[in-house]
């Protein structure tokens, strides 16, 4: 299943930075999700510097709220089984039983009422109107127009169930780490979405040339102390963030984030060979979040501690 996920990311077209200046899309704040006494936040990503979408977990007990519309894509799967009433657009919609992981799409500008009838926990997404008409720019080459999203209630999708499981557990990752990911993933899950409803292929997109490559490597090894970011590297090319993603994918046949991952691993290899340096030092001289995060992600690569890689020498 995660090889199709991979395959679909790297098949993108390219698209257009979006730029966020909060976290959260307007008009939604935390009464969208019902009642403080039924519905409780468990974590969202706001501060974690996400453009462009907004992310929570949710655990719910039984309840019923009246959605307001809002200018984002809303998509939602169960953790655990429910059950689920739904109005929308006039029409009544009922699961008694929902398994885990179904999704449920409202579109932009929609309100809907939702009955939950059983204890459980969910995942919320938040794709703005901004990404949603840049994505349907590029996919449908310059020929969106006013793109609609349609409606979906508990369905069960391939693609975008995996692709909300990666960004949840983005959430939990340093940000150093996340924001390698999440340009990518939104973009993947915001088309999907789309060729989902205009059952449209993307167009192919050139491949990153070996120079293109070259100063991609020399800005990252000069770059390994900081938090590297894939706009860092489109803007570096002159290319937005998922024309960046989608090339780099067909020219290096890994993710920019495994690939920087990869390269401060091999930087702390060299650097464990120095006595002196404590592993606190390695992990700030590497990029890395802290000596914990350097630990977990060399152990990742190498299958060895720092520590135990270190006596080695």
């Amino acid at each position: 299943m995660l090889a199709d996920i991979d395959g679909f990311l790297g098949s993108l077209p390219g698209l257009r930075p979006v730029s966020q200046s909060h976290d959260l899309p307007a008009g939604l704040d935390r009464s969208f999700f019902g009642r403080e006494d039924a519905v409780t936040i468990l974590c969202d990503s706001v501060g974690a510097g996400w453009h462009g979408t907004y992310a929570a977990v949710t655990h719910e007990l039984p309840h019923e709220t009246e959605r307001r519309p809002v200018p984002a894509v809303w998509l939602v799967i169960g953790l655990e089984t429910t059950s689920h009433r739904r109005i929308i657009r006039g029409q009544e919609y009922y699961n008694p039983s929902v398994p885990a992981n179904f999704v449920t799409i409202t579109p932009p500008g929609e309100s809907a009422r939702d009955v939950i009838g059983m204890p459980a926990k969910a995942f919320h997404m938040f794709l703005t109107d901004a990404v949603i008409q840049e994505v349907a720019d590029e996919i449908l080459q310059g020929n969106a127009g006013n793109v609609s999203v349609a409606p979906a209630f508990c369905v069960d999708d391939p693609v975008v169930t995996p692709l909300m499981h990666l960004i949840r557990r983005t959430l939990t990752k340093p940000s150093c780490e996340a924001r390698l990911k999440i340009d990518n993933l939104v973009r993947a899950l915001a088309a999907r979405v789309l060729l989902c409803e205009r059952r449209q292929e993307p167009q192919p997109t050139p491949d990153l040339t070996a120079r293109q490559m070259k100063l991609l490597r020399d800005y990252m090894e000069s770059h390994l102390d900081r938090d590297i970011s894939i706009e860092d590297f489109a803007t570096l090319l002159g290319l937005s963030r998922t024309q960046f993603l989608r090339r780099f994918k067909a020219a290096s046949g890994t993710s920019p984030h495994q690939w920087v991952m990869q390269a401060r691993v091999e930087k702390a290899k060299q650097l464990l060979s120095t006595p002196d340096l404590s592993l606190g030092a390695i992990s700030l001289a590497c990029g890395f979040a802290n000596q914990a995060h350097l630990s977990t992600v060399f152990q990742r690569f190498v299958k060895i501690s720092p520590s135990a890689f270190r006596r080695g020498f």
